[in-house]
C-alpha cells in the first residue's frame, strides 16, 4: 500500500490531523521524511484538502485585473482532512462520545470521566474536548448527558 493510500485510510479512520500526527502513525512515512514529507505529499494530492485554513479574501480588482492570492501559510500545525469525507474535530468527539455511552450503559456521566475517555481515543486536548462536549450535549452541573443541546 502506498503512503498516500495509508494517509487517506488513516485520516478517513481519525479524522481531521496534524502532519506530525499523520507522519508518527504511519512508520514509513515517519521513516523517509517524517512530517516534512508528509506536509508535501498533503500539498501535492488533490484528495486532501486543509481544514483549518483562515477564510481568504475574494478575488479584489488590481490595475484592471482579477487578482486572488492566497497568502495563507502551509504550517505543519495545520490539520488536514480527505476532500469531501474527513471528519472535524468536534464530529470525532461527538462521535468518541456517544461509543462511551453506549459502552457505559448508562444515559449520563462526570463530564470528567467522559472527557478522559474521549482524550484517550481521540487523542485531542482536554481543553478542547471538553468544550465541545459542553456545546453539544446537556450539562447539568458535573454531570453531562447522552443528550443534544437544544
Amino acid at each position: 500500500m502506498s503512503i498516500a493510500s495509508q494517509m487517506i485510510e488513516y485520516l478517513n479512520r481519525e479524522g481531521a490531523a496534524t502532519p506530525e500526527t499523520i507522519a508518527a502513525s504511519i512508520p514509513d512515512l515517519n521513516q523517509c521524511g517524517g512530517s516534512e514529507r508528509a506536509l508535501l505529499l498533503l500539498r501535492l494530492n488533490p484528495k486532501f484538502e486543509r481544514i483549518d485554513k483562515e477564510a481568504s479574501s475574494p478575488a479584489e480588482p488590481c490595475d484592471g485585473f482579477m487578482v486572488k492570492e492566497d497568502e495563507t501559510p502551509y504550517l505543519s500545525s495545520s490539520k488536514w482532512t480527505t476532500r469531501g469525507s474527513g471528519k472535524s474535530d468536534e464530529e470525532v468527539i461527538h462521535d468518541a462520545a456517544v461509543q462511551y455511552f453506549k459502552t457505559v450503559g448508562k444515559q449520563g456521566d462526570l463530564i470528567s470521566n467522559v472527557v478522559s475517555a474521549v482524550t484517550q481515543t481521540t487523542r485531542l486536548s482536554a481543553p478542547a474536548v471538553e468544550q465541545a462536549l459542553r456545546s453539544q450535549f446537556m450539562t447539568m452541573n458535573t454531570n453531562i448527558f447522552n443528550r443534544p443541546k437544544k
